[in-house]
């Protein structure tokens, strides 16, 4: 007999982060009929169209998967300046989220035959919340919600800074170039984001990777035939990272998610 088993979804509550996570969710649901899926969800105070989509999600529930496809929205909005309030999210959600997790176990655990929770699956900016998921005694992997071959970049960025000892800040005026294992052509720094030289973006990043290492694997947003240089590097097993699994593409094609945002992300 197949054992069911429960999933704890933790998204960061941006457009492109929150709503490829719901729809990865719905994915698993209609894949395994023996998983549940619980998706913690953030609300912030400082988009209307990400919390009119955070309260559209119930609504839109399908009627084969709603009693397996569950959201408990946090009951306490964190800080809503854009600039900074990933460095405060995990610190000031954490303690709701182990307060949730708590009473979906015990729920569980007070059911016969119910779901057991299984694994944590993080957004790759909340890849702190390993902590919390190893508390419970379960595995986290992460849903990492940019491409491949940028999450080459950011291991590629980390081994420059740590082995080689190469600040990016001081190559802005450059015309450097990097042969990036994720990337079949050499990268020039003319074509980085501006905001890639500010040293706070390099020390996040870094932050990032050196959580992503500490998962049980990358799900990646992508597919073979869309970025196959990438895919296969991280296949051939050189990196020293967890097993990176190509699931995409994870669309929103009903469009319910509105716009995205216009911020000055990374992603």
């Amino acid at each position: 007999m197949t054992k069911k088993a429960e999933l704890v979804f933790i998204p960061t509550p941006g457009m492109g982060h929150l709503v490829s996570t719901v729809q990865l969710a719905k994915l698993l649901l209609h894949l395994d009929s023996n998983l549940s899926i619980f998706v913690l969800i953030m609300k912030p105070s400082y988009d209307s169209k990400i919390t009119s989509y955070i309260d559209s999600l119930a609504a839109d529930a399908t009627s084969t998967t709603a009693s397996r496809n569950k959201f408990i929205n946090l009951p306490q909005a964190f800080p809503g300046d854009i600039n900074n309030f990933m460095s405060t999210l995990v610190q000031t959600q954490g303690p709701l989220v182990k307060e949730d997790v708590t009473n979906i176990v015990e729920l569980s655990n007070s059911v016969p035959d119910s779901p057991r929770l299984a694994s944590f699956v993080l957004d790759m900016f909340l890849t702190p919340f390993v902590e919390l998921a190893n508390k419970f005694g379960v595995p986290s992997c992460v849903f990492y919600t940019s491409g491949a071959a940028f999450l080459g970049f950011m291991f590629y960025t980390q081994f420059l800074h740590e082995e080689q000892s190469v600040e990016l800040h001081e190559l802005k005026d450059s015309e450097t170039e990097f042969t990036i294992p994720t990337y079949a052509n050499p990268v020039s720094t003319k074509s980085f984001r501006p905001l890639m030289f500010r040293p706070e973006t390099i020390a996040f990043i870094f932050n990032i990777a050196k959580g992503l290492k500490a998962m049980k694997g990358i799900v990646v947003n992508t597919f073979s035939e869309l970025e196959s240089h990438a895919v296969d590097y991280f296949s051939n097993g050189e990196l020293q990272i967890p097993l990176v699994y190509p699931v995409g593409p994870v669309l929103d094609l009903v469009g319910s998610s509105g716009a995205h945002p216009k911020n000055d992300t990374i992603m």
